[in-house]
């Protein structure tokens, strides 16, 4: 069985989505600490303009179920409104936008719920078969490496599926080791638009044309 075990980011770019259409589960790896410079709270879309996520208390000494949206601040408005004015006249806009609204109207009480809110949205709507762990809390107390093999073993898996840039940190030897192979994914990038979020394809291709773009990867 081939498993990923990944943090819960919002609106995460193509890749991400090929990742989880790649694997048989997918864990919402939500007991990592927050950072500040990652992909948690923001993202790029078209003319890698910057969207956030207006938070209270974020802290890199918290993990994301540990942090609050905060519905009240003017940038929650304002993301909308920066969403619109790109991509409004796009063909499939009232896609996207129905998933954020949707999520928004919801008030998940935190960030890892509120992206994990996205991500189910985007599953459904990409009619993925891949079987979802809501959290990974409770699941191990270890790290890095060692953490992903610990859960992986509680499932069963004997493959992990984990992006491109984790050839940088995980050794497969270390894996195989402990009776698991590992495998990165690396997306076939067509354009500039394939590092955006998955924001920008919602709006501009139907979901068949996004399901095509989800088989085009390489494992290494």
């Amino acid at each position: 069985m081939k498993i990923a075990i990944m943090q819960p980011y919002f609106l995460p770019y193509l890749g991400y989505f090929q990742l989880m259409d790649a694997v048989d589960l997918w864990v919402n790896m939500d007991h990592a600490t927050f950072i500040k410079k990652g992909f948690m709270h923001k993202n790029n879309v078209a003319e890698n303009h910057i969207i956030r996520v207006p938070l209270l208390g974020a802290s890199q000494n918290l993990n994301t179920r540990e942090i609050k949206v905060d519905y009240s601040s003017k940038l929650l408005h304002k993301l909308s409104t920066t969403l619109e004015h790109r991509y409004s006249k796009a063909p499939y806009y009232e896609v996207g936008k129905s998933i954020l609204e949707k999520c928004i109207k919801s008030k998940p009480d935190n960030l890892s719920t509120f992206n994990w809110h996205l991500i189910q949205q985007i599953h459904s709507y990409l009619e993925m078969e891949t079987k979802l762990v809501e959290t990974s809390i409770g699941l191990t107390s270890l790290k890095k490496a060692d953490g992903m093999i610990d859960i992986a073993q509680k499932f069963e898996a004997n493959e992990i599926l984990n992006p491109i840039g984790g050839a940088q940190l995980y050794d497969k030897s270390y894996f195989k080791e402990r009776g698991l192979a590992i495998h990165f994914l690396n997306m076939v990038v067509k354009s500039e638009e394939d590092q955006w979020s998955i924001f920008h394809h919602l709006c501009h291709y139907s979901a068949d044309h996004i399901k095509q773009r989800l088989t085009e990867f390489e494992l290494s």
